[in-house]
């Protein structure tokens, strides 16, 4: 039964003259009060509804069936009460008119009808108004969650006495999947004799995410409802939440590029997921390990089912793998507190590398000139091209540079190459590593016997004082290296890592160990890459057997410490 046919029943009911009992089961979350709250206010304010008093009963926490009789009595309200205010609930003041039209009864009552006991106190006279609930819509909530001390066949048998004594339409909203024991058996025997409507609220992704996110023009309500769709959560509460993180999310990043607010929602929804749904969503830990191309390089291990399928939402949800920005994201969710300077650090690290996209768009455009016809315009192109790379220089690989250095030579305009080749040198300031080159990476391939020189010059003028813990922590930042990278670290004894990793504090703690345990994870890691793992796991062994709390600090990294 789709969601709109549930709802459909549910207006059916409101109207009905009959008494009735209607049964609304669905998991936690998917927004079964919420949507028999909507209707039920719809039909009050419509007055299609009948009766017109109503009285919401959570039974949770309620201890004996005294208790539940008297919330009935003290949660009615009446039909006015729809128009005045959002929530169906009763007031103070409702409850205390209430109990003085039950006390002048009770003593005109008395005067007219001698050896009556007269009922002075609170918990009395609520249980003697008990007698007073008749011709009303009394509605359930949370049966599976009552206490252990209530008998759940009490509480049916009151819905039945409600329903056949007391003219009153009942409405019992539940998620039976989680009655357990003798309340499941109770619950299924005494279904059919109880309840003439049993409804099923199963809502699909979308249909949950029309409900928790009807009005959706703005950034914040598209991106969120987008993103619940896709990670097909059905669970109302946890749109809600996600919601609510995406826009403390979105006040502090505001003025950002929008591509960067997205990546947080979109992270975000993610995260949140897995940390209020964990049965349903993929682990925490997969999510920040998950490397999208992990079989092209021989990482072929057996998966379990559930495994591939986490592996495969996470690739329709466009997740690779979790920067700067994402960790920390998952942080704020996970502790509740939203790193302001942290956040606006990690987004303006991005907004940077989208200039550099935006440089590199750029760049490739000039080269449309010489691609795109058979046109006699060597002139403009080569005006273009010198242009483009004064104007993004930072965004041009080496290898782009060395191409164009060469055309450029080719096509006969070779004059103020020499400049041009400084400029680039000289508005990067990147480190020793770029200037030396990685002669296996495609974007290092020059060939211009400029470019090479000046590139060796500018390598030459680096002093050598890179640190273990530098070079390691900028493996895992730039998620790259090259050989004279491998060759500084594997330079250094197992003692040498070990000293890094105990310097080592918090953040640059986890930089640190995952840069020198990066190469784990290579499929086809070579000689010196595993030469630096055995160190590195040598390194931890020997921390982790300082001390047990060092030994789960140290498991937690996939390394197994020996016995000391």
């Amino acid at each position: 039964m789709s969601t709109e046919q549930v709802k459909d029943e549910i207006r059916r009911f409101l109207k009905a003259e009959d008494k009735l009992a209607l049964c609304l089961s669905g998991k936690w979350g998917v927004g079964k009060t919420h949507t028999w709250d909507t209707l039920l206010t719809a039909a009050f304010k419509d007055v299609t509804v009948r009766p017109l008093r109503y009285a919401y009963v959570s039974l949770f926490g309620l201890e004996t069936l005294s208790d539940v009789r008297r919330s009935v009595f003290e949660n009615t309200v009446e039909a006015a009460a729809f128009r005045e205010k959002k929530r169906l609930e009763a007031t103070f003041s409702s409850v205390s008119e209430r109990l003085a039209q039950l006390s002048s009864k009770w003593r005109a009552g008395i005067g007219m009808i001698r050896g009556i006991p007269v009922v002075a106190d609170y918990g009395g006279l609520v249980e003697a108004g008990f007698l007073d609930v008749r011709n009303q819509i009394v509605c359930f909530d949370d049966l599976e969650r009552m206490s252990d001390s209530l008998d759940l066949k009490d509480v049916l048998g009151l819905i039945s006495f409600l329903k056949e004594k007391k003219n009153c339409k009942v409405v019992l909203l539940l998620n039976s999947e989680a009655l357990e024991g003798q309340n499941a058996e109770d619950f299924r025997v005494q279904l059919e004799k109880v309840i003439d409507i049993n409804l099923t609220f199963d809502p699909t992704a979308s249909e949950a995410v029309a409900i928790a996110v009807p009005d959706r023009t703005t950034l914040l309500t598209q991106m969120v409802a987008e993103y619940a769709a896709k990670l097909a959560i059905t669970n109302i509460r946890t749109i809600f939440k996600l919601l609510r993180i995406c826009g403390r999310l979105e006040e502090v990043l505001e003025g950002y590029d929008e591509r960067i607010i997205k990546q947080a929602f979109h992270s975000a929804c993610l995260f949140g997921f897995a940390i209020y749904q964990p049965t349903e969503a993929p682990p925490i830990d997969a999510i920040l390990k998950h490397r999208p191309f992990a079989d092209l390089f021989g990482d072929r291990e057996e998966r379990t089912p559930e495994q591939i399928q986490h592996s495969e939402l996470l690739k329709r949800y466009e997740f690779l793998t979790a920067d700067g920005l994402d960790l920390v994201v998952f942080d704020c969710i996970r502790s509740g507190f939203y790193d302001e300077v942290s956040l606006r650090r990690e987004a303006n690290v991005l907004t940077e590398r989208l200039e550099l996209e935006e440089q590199d768009v750029a760049f490739s455009k000039v080269w449309d000139i010489y691609h795109g016809s058979f046109d006699d315009n060597a002139d403009a192109f080569a005006t273009e091209l010198k242009q483009s790379i004064r104007d993004n220089a930072a965004a041009i690989s080496p290898a782009d540079l060395s191409a164009s250095i060469a055309t450029l030579k080719k096509l006969g305009h070779g004059d103020g190459l020499d400049d041009l080749i400084k400029h680039y040198v000289d508005s990067r300031d990147d480190e020793k590593d770029f200037w030396v080159g990685n002669p296996v990476s495609p974007r290092f391939n020059i060939e211009d016997p400029d470019v090479i020189a000046a590139f060796a010059a500018k390598a030459g003028a680096f002093a050598d004082d890179r640190t273990l813990k530098g070079v390691a922590t900028a493996i895992v930042r730039d998620r790259g290296w090259s050989e004279d990278t491998l060759e500084f670290i594997d330079k250094h004894s197992a003692d040498d890592f070990y000293a890094a990793m105990k310097a080592a504090k918090d953040e640059e703690l986890r930089l640190v160990v995952y840069g020198l345990t990066y190469f784990r994870n290579i499929g086809n890691a070579d000689e010196r890459m595993r030469s630096i793992s055995a160190k590195a796991v040598s390194a931890l062994q020997r921390i982790g057997q300082e001390s047990a709390i060092n030994r789960l600090r140290v498991e937690k990294f996939s390394v197994v410490v020996p016995q000391a």
